[in-house]
């Protein structure tokens, strides 16, 4: 029995044998056939695109002729015209002063006392000189006014037809300051001047105001 196997190892490896040097042999003379190259297709001819017989219609519209500028005429400049000549405002003339009649008298105060706010039954002592620069006092009016009534309280009147008058012992003594009820009095004086036709009019020389009140 194991003869048998033997002698089958034997054949099996004669014929893997035999099967290699025929294979070994084939390939060599395989080797040995030079193979011919393969045909280069040759390209497809490329499409060739027809030629047009006919040729493309010529338009019939000319070109637009070129625009050529021509300048418009040149205008004379506009003319220029100098403004007015602004008028000068003539000035208005100065008035003169008017000139006084020399032959006017004038009339002056000086060391004039005024009363001032007292009790009730006080004594106010009036002084003061009138004169004139021309011609004589015609007229001198003194007077208690009473701003509380709108009345004069009292009043006395002079004509010394003088230069010069003097309101102590006149004025003074007439004005009665102490039987005055207390309120609020005015004390004025005023004066007329007369030189021949000549007048300066009713001029006043004092205003004072003064108080009576309670003791």
């Amino acid at each position: 029995m194991k003869n048998k196997h033997l002698k089958l190892k034997k054949v099996l490896s004669a014929l893997l044998l035999t099967g290699t040097v025929c294979t070994l042999c084939a390939c060599s003379r395989l080797s040995q056939i030079e193979i011919p190259p393969l045909p280069t297709p040759k390209p497809a001819q490329a499409e060739l695109t027809p030629v047009p017989t006919a040729l493309p219609p010529v338009p019939t519209q000319l070109p637009a002729p070129e625009f050529t500028f021509t300048p418009a005429a040149t205008l004379p400049p506009a003319p220029t015209f100098a403004p007015a000549a602004t008028p000068m405002a003539t000035p208005e003339p100065t008035p003169l002063p008017q000139q006084e009649d020399p032959n006017i008298p004038h009339l002056y105060l000086q060391n004039a006392t005024y009363p001032e706010s007292m009790p009730q039954y006080g004594i106010a002592n009036l002084q003061g000189e009138i004169y004139t620069d021309k011609g004589v006092i015609a007229q001198v009016c003194g007077r208690i006014y009473n701003n509380d009534t709108g009345e004069n309280e009292q009043i006395c009147m002079y004509y010394p037809y003088e230069s010069f008058f003097s309101l102590a012992g006149t004025v003074n003594a007439k004005l009665i300051f102490g039987v005055l009820d207390p309120g609020h009095y005015t004390y004025i004086v005023s004066a007329i001047a007369e030189n021949n036709s000549y007048t300066n009019g009713e001029e006043v020389l004092i205003e004072h105001g003064f108080e009576i009140y309670y003791p």
